[in-house]
C-alpha cells in the first residue's frame, strides 16, 4: 500500500501572517469561543519562508537539491489537486 512518498505529500498553504493574537485565540477555541483546544505558542518561520510570497525560495532550494521538475510540481500543488479531485 502506498501511503507516503513524493506522490502523497504536499507543502501546506495555511500561512496566517498578519493576523493578531485574537485571531489565533479564536482558532484555538472549540467553535471559536468555547474551551481552549491546545496551548498557544509563538509561530516561527524558517529564514526565507516568512510569507507565502517566499514560496519561490522553497522551489529554488528543491532545484538546488536536484529534485526533478515533476517532483517539485507534485509537492508544491499537484498532489493537493489530485487529493481534492478524488475527494470531491
Amino acid at each position: 500500500m502506498n501511503l507516503v512518498g513524493e506522490e502523497r505529500v504536499g507543502f501546506g498553504s495555511d500561512f496566517t501572517m498578519g493576523y493578531g493574537s485574537k485571531f489565533f485565540e479564536y482558532l484555538n477555541r472549540d467553535k471559536g469561543y468555547a474551551r481552549q483546544l491546545t496551548e498557544i505558542w509563538e509561530v516561527e518561520f524558517p529564514d526565507g519562508l516568512e510569507s507565502i510570497a517566499d514560496f519561490p525560495n522553497l522551489t529554488a532550494a528543491m532545484e538546488r537539491a536536484g529534485w526533478s521538475e515533476s517532483k517539485i510540481r507534485r509537492v508544491m500543488g499537484e498532489n493537493w489537486l489530485t487529493l481534492l479531485d478524488r475527494v470531491w
